[in-house]
Formats: C-alpha cells, sequence, structure tokens
C-alpha cells in the first residue's frame, strides 16, 4: 500500500488520540471519543497518563473480541475498568497482535521525570499493508526512537512533557520517514505556533502532514491539580513561619 492511502487511513480525533482504519481497525491512546463506533479490532496504550489512557473511551470503541494492549503499569485498571485482559507489553518486543505485526519502542524522558525510563512505557511500530506507521508516545529523542525505521511517524511537538518542535524535528530527520504528522500539542502543550515551528525544522522531502484536529485543551484538566498544589505549598510555607 502505499503512504498516502495509508495516511488517509490515519485519523486523529484530538491530542495523541489516533485511528487507523482498513480491514484491520486500530485504536492508539483514544480519548475524547464522541460517539460509540464500537469498531476497535485493536487498541493500544502507550502508558497510563489521562491524555492518553482513558476507560471510558477504551469501551467506546470495544467490541466483544476487541484486544488491547498496554504496558504493565495499566493493565491492571485496563482490566478492572473495561472487563478486558489486556495483553502486557514492554519495550523492545516483536508481537502480532490481530494478524498485525507490532513492534515496541521504548518511549521516555531522558531527563524530565514524568516519563521515565524505568516505567517500560512504549511506542508502536505498525506494519499496515506494507506501510510501517511509528506512533512514538511520549517522548524525547532518545536513542531507541532515533533508530526506527518507518514510512510514516507521528510523534509529539508540545514541548513540557515531550520534546517541543526543534527537538521533535530533529527526531524526525534522524529518522527520515516519507510523512509525518505532529501530535500532541494545544494550549499549554507547545500553542497553535507549534506545527509551524516544527514544519520548518524539517529536511526537504519529509511531507508534513498537519492535521487541525490535534490541537487540544486536555491540559487544561491538570489546571485544578496545580492550583491545588500551589494552595498547599503556600499553606506549608506560611505554617513554617
Amino acid at each position: 500500500m502505499s503512504t498516502e492511502k495509508t495516511l488517509g487511513q490515519i485519523t486523529v480525533n484530538m491530542h495523541s488520540s489516533i485511528r487507523i482504519g482498513g480491514d484491520t481497525v486500530i485504536y492508539i491512546d483514544p480519548i475524547g471519543i464522541g460517539a460509540a463506533p464500537h469498531d476497535a479490532d485493536l487498541v493500544l496504550i502507550t502508558h497510563p497518563h489521562f491524555d492518553h489512557f482513558s476507560p471510558k473511551d477504551i469501551k467506546k470503541v470495544m467490541k466483544d473480541d476487541t484486544v488491547i494492549a498496554c504496558p504493565k503499569t495499566a493493565a491492571g485498571l485496563c482490566k478492572l475498568l473495561t472487563g478486558r485482559e489486556p495483553v502486557t507489553v514492554r519495550p523492545g518486543q516483536n508481537l502480532s497482535l490481530c494478524d498485525v505485526p507490532v513492534e515496541t519502542v521504548a518511549a521516555y524522558n531522558k531527563v524530565k521525570p514524568m516519563h521515565a525510563k524505568f516505567f517500560n512505557w512504549v511506542g508502536y511500530v505498525l506494519t499496515v499493508d506494507g506501510t510501517r506507521v511509528y506512533i512514538s508516545g511520549d517522548t524525547d529523542n532518545t536513542p531507541e526512537a532515533a533508530a526506527v525505521q518507518c514510512d510514516i511517524a507521528l510523534v509529539p511537538i508540545g514541548g513540557t512533557y515531550t520534546v517541543n518542535p526543534v527537538q521533535a524535528a530533529a527526531l524526525v530527520n534522524q529518522i527520515a520517514p516519507k510523512a509525518v504528522i505532529p501530535v500532541h500539542y494545544g494550549l499549554m502543550l507547545g500553542g497553535q505556533d507549534a506545527p509551524g515551528k516544527f514544519r520548518a525544522q524539517l529536511q526537504p522531502g519529509i511531507q508534513a502532514d498537519i492535521r487541525p484536529t490535534v490541537y487540544s485543551k486536555v491540559m487544561l484538566r491538570v489546571m485544578p491539580l496545580l492550583i491545588a498544589a500551589v494552595l498547599l505549598l503556600i499553606v506549608a510555607v506560611l505554617q513554617m513561619r
């Protein structure tokens, strides 16, 4: 299958919520699913953060024979909240799920603590009708990510928790796919300018497929927690006086 045809089968619902259509329907990190299509043959979870792992949205896309795969750190909650026993994955595996060749790639931050390497969280390389599609998950420019060989890459560009637009472009230039779809940006994550900055840093010959649906305000959900943490810190400081 051509890269262009596979690109046409990929949709980004929002943020990093990805669907790959075709004979086998694959969802990666489904969140913000509006309807309940119940059409997933395979659901892949990169890690258990709220903006990637949403059991209520997994249940919206699940059907009776849906296969779910996720890292061990998400497996217990997945079974408890979806009723489905997942296949547990770790970096460096080669699997066949729903007859789809799947490779797992380590996804982590080199310095930031949010996605530590020891969690064993993953990205995925899927072979879809002969086209290799890399969904990196939340990662930095790591040796494992840079070693991926693929035709299409979906990488985060929002910074803060992952690579920023310039760092993401440097990673993609090393991988040298035919096409790239930037994901994981929006309010508090790079803003509206992130995809333009990313595209400007790409090497000639790499197609940047910018999807307007990616931009989201999903990170606003963490604001109450951040405000509460600041208030608790203020109270603690005042009590120490």
